[in-house]
């Protein structure tokens, strides 16, 4: 049975290097680089409706390898793009798991604490080293595009998730964390979303960083395999 992975914001699906035998245990395990990340072409700009594109090519994916319905889990801007996928086509999005996102929206202030954090780890040895394992040696050039991404969401109030969220008939389980570092208020962000869905359901943690399914790895597996196996 097919489970895709999806990939966060300024991260490819290199990120899921320790998931992808985990998984690979219980399902065919399928992931891919979106436009202008990881081994995938560069672009010249990413439009502020990139996560809605990005699930757009999900399914061109899916079409090529001859699947219909897929289990997804997509984590940070990856559950945006699960979430894009289910609106889109809910009919072949059977269940998702949606971690550690953002919500519906993302203010001024949000995307400019971004580009500030991201602009000076550029110059840290150790985020560095990690964007260009992520992404090669033109990593600069990605997080550029990707910090510019989220400054014209907020800038032209774009919505992160593209029609209706109650169109959505995947079972959806969200997952975030009180600690989460990069998303304030992060539950009732989420809630927002899950509110419309539904089937979902909302997971807030006491202890876990961004994002959780990494950052408590072995808590998210235990719970993802519940939720996907239910």
């Amino acid at each position: 049975e097919p489970l895709l992975l999806l990939h966060g914001n300024a991260v490819s699906s290199e990120m899921f290097h320790l998931e992808i035998p985990f998984y690979s245990q219980f399902y065919k395990v399928i992931v891919f680089d979106y436009p202008g990340y990881g081994k995938s072409e560069r672009l010249k700009n990413l439009h502020s409706y990139f996560w809605n594109d990005a699930g757009n090519c999900g399914f061109h994916l899916l079409d090529f390898l001859g699947i219909d319905k897929v289990k997804a889990i997509g984590t940070s801007g990856g559950a945006l793009v699960g979430l894009n996928m289910a609106v889109l086509q809910p009919e072949r999005i059977t269940k998702l798991i949606a971690d550690s996102f953002i919500g519906l929206t993302i203010t001024i202030a949000h995307a400019e604490r971004i580009a500030k954090n991201r602009r000076k780890a550029k110059s840290e040895l150790l985020s560095s080293a990690f964007w260009k394992a992520q992404h090669g040696g033109d990593w600069e050039y990605v997080i550029d595009q990707d910090i510019q991404l989220f400054l014209d969401v907020a800038y032209s109030a774009m919505p992160t998730i593209q029609g209706k969220l109650e169109n959505i008939t995947a079972n959806v389980m969200a997952v975030g964390s009180k600690e989460d570092e990069l998303i304030d208020n992060i539950g009732d962000r989420m809630k927002v979303v899950t509110d419309r869905i539904l089937n979902s359901f909302l997971l807030i943690f006491d202890q876990g960083k961004h994002p959780y399914m990494i950052t408590k790895r072995e808590e998210f597996r235990q719970i993802a395999l519940e939720f996907l196996e239910s």
